[in-house]
């Protein structure tokens, strides 16, 4: 199914959103008022520049919402008081119901989009959480750096040997041959000028260098993280810990200040959790689970841990900040023996997943009998194309299953490429964060003191807010895989109190040139 015509390509300097790995843009299924919506905003190349915000709308009856006003506007999380006017989004040629629009993004961090729409139905709007930050420096091409430097000669060749022509023979009349004094007077003009400009170049080369400095101190860099292996009552437990000390020293304004970091917002719940810890074992990746680790500090994280077979295993967590930052922590763990965990998990939400032969193909036969298969009528997936990943699962007799709100939602899926350079947990509603949603809806701009909208947001209980599940056994997640490649899909839904895992691997192709 093709979600969008046109998608914008990944630019210079690839940034993050939602902070998963590899992920640039941000994906956003949900309602607009009376208007179902899938909203895809494309990230700039540049801090500022300009983001592309592609959304399509229907009715409630399914067809494509023409003769809508849809505008877009971008503001920072802290910046309530000085967002910028809304833009207007123009409708895409040829495609009913999809519009979209240039948007200037003019600061990095934690950015929220919001699409409104006004309409014969009424009027709606939506909220994309947009994480901007670049991650990567570009080096200066040799060629051009080559000829960049032929021409700088050039110039100041040419510089000097102006100002000198000038001091010898300007106030000459015509036919008259320079003397002595005159050549000496140009000559120390030429050396004047060659200092002048050797003295400028030299400052600007100490300028340069020192905004290219506070740009690679700028280039987000996620908080490191380390994870061992515990024995917590008699049982092997997973300690992930947020070791970067920019986190474990958060509240002290005096290191902050002398290291001249800013200091991170806490951390608020998503579906209820404070983080979503991912295992899965690397090479084969045949074996996956997901827990949610409690914390007393927000720096540890400890769970007991599931049935797993040894291997290394690369682990991510992923933590929303009150900011409406989303981040994902990863690091690398080695499961010395096999474990098999006879116990309550330390969540009921807690689940893994092994699947002795290497997952592959469209059909996942679940722990109980049921199976789930990847719908891939819509053709071969290709990078940079929006797709709709749509999973169907039914019972062993062949009926749909009637499914259950896992963690609020109808399912949970998490794709990778199997090099690790592609990361990311994704939900019916998008790549977003819900809780990141909630923050930027919710913040007021009296929301100053730390921690001041984590407590209003848990106390309307607006992190536990579930999402529709669709009671013919199907869940879907919008996604446009940013890199071509070999994948790996793990898909999460619950039935009759039991969560189930499908495992999937498949090719994503280039775009075509």
């Amino acid at each position: 199914m093709r979600l969008f015509g046109a998608v914008a390509t990944i630019t210079a300097i690839v940034l993050v959103s939602s902070a998963h790995i590899g992920s640039p843009d941000a994906w956003y299924e949900g309602s607009a008022g009376p208007y179902h919506a899938v909203i895809q905003v494309a990230t700039p190349g540049v801090v500022p520049g300009v983001a592309t915000v592609y959304a399509r709308l229907k009715s409630p009856d399914g067809k494509p919402a023409t003769g809508v006003e849809v505008t877009i506007q971008v503001n920072r999380f802290d910046a309530l008081a000085t967002a910028p006017p809304p833009e207007l989004a123009s409708p895409v040629e040829a495609e009913p119901g999809l519009y979209s629009g240039p948007l200037w993004v003019m600061a990095g961090g934690s950015n929220g989009v919001t699409v409104s729409v006004r309409g014969p139905l009424g009027a709606g709007r939506a909220v994309v959480p947009v994480v901007v930050v670049a991650n990567r420096r570009l080096e200066l091409d040799p060629k051009l750096g080559g000829v960049l430097t032929v021409v700088g000669l050039f110039l100041f060749v040419g510089l000097v040997t102006i100002v000198g022509a000038a001091v010898r023979e300007s106030s000459l009349p015509p036919g008259a041959v320079p003397d002595a004094r005159q050549r000496w007077k140009a000559r120390t003009a030429m050396a004047v000028c060659t200092a002048i400009v050797a003295l400028a170049l030299f400052g600007g080369s100490r300028w340069w260098n020192s905004e290219d400095a506070d740009f690679r101190s700028s280039i987000y860099k996620p908080l490191s993280a380390t994870a061992t292996i515990e024995s917590v009552a008699s049982r092997p437990a997973l300690d992930l810990k947020i070791s970067d000390s920019v986190w474990v020293h958060r509240s002290d304004t005096a290191w902050l200040r002398t290291r001249n970091v800013s200091r991170w917002s806490p951390l608020i719940p998503d579906h209820g959790k404070l983080i979503h810890v991912f295992m899965i074992r690397e090479p084969d990746l045949q074996a996956f689970a997901h827990l949610h680790p409690p914390t007393s500090d927000s720096v540890r994280f400890i769970s007991a841990l599931p049935s797993l077979p040894a291997g290394t295993y690369r682990v991510y967590g992923d933590i929303v900040h009150e900011s409406g930052f989303a981040q994902t922590v990863s690091t690398r763990i080695e499961l010395a023996t096999p474990v098999s965990a006879a116990e309550p998990a330390t969540d009921a939400d807690d689940a893994s997943r092994f699947v002795e032969a290497p997952p592959n193909g469209e059909r996942s036969v679940l722990e109980d009998g049921s199976t789930m298969t990847l719908d891939r009528s819509g053709g071969q997936f290709v990078a940079g194309k929006g797709t709709m990943l749509r999973f169907n699962v039914t019972g062993s007799d062949g009926r749909p299953l009637t499914l259950e709100p896992y963690i609020g939602m109808a399912g949970h899926a998490v794709v990778t490429r199997d090099d690790g350079s592609v990361f990311i947990h994704l939900h019916p509603a998008g790549t977003i964060s819900m809780a990141s949603q909630m923050a930027l809806a919710m913040r007021q701009p009296g929301d100053t003191v730390p921690g001041k909208l984590g407590q209003r947001m848990n106390a309307a209980g607006a992190i536990y807010a579930a999402g529709e599940v669709a009671g013919n056994g199907v869940v879907t997640f919008p996604y446009a895989f940013p890199q071509p490649g070999r994948y790996h899909a793990w898909v999460q839904v619950k039935h009759a109190g039991r969560i189930l895992t499908g495992a999937f691997a498949f090719e994503v192709q280039p775009a075509a040139r």
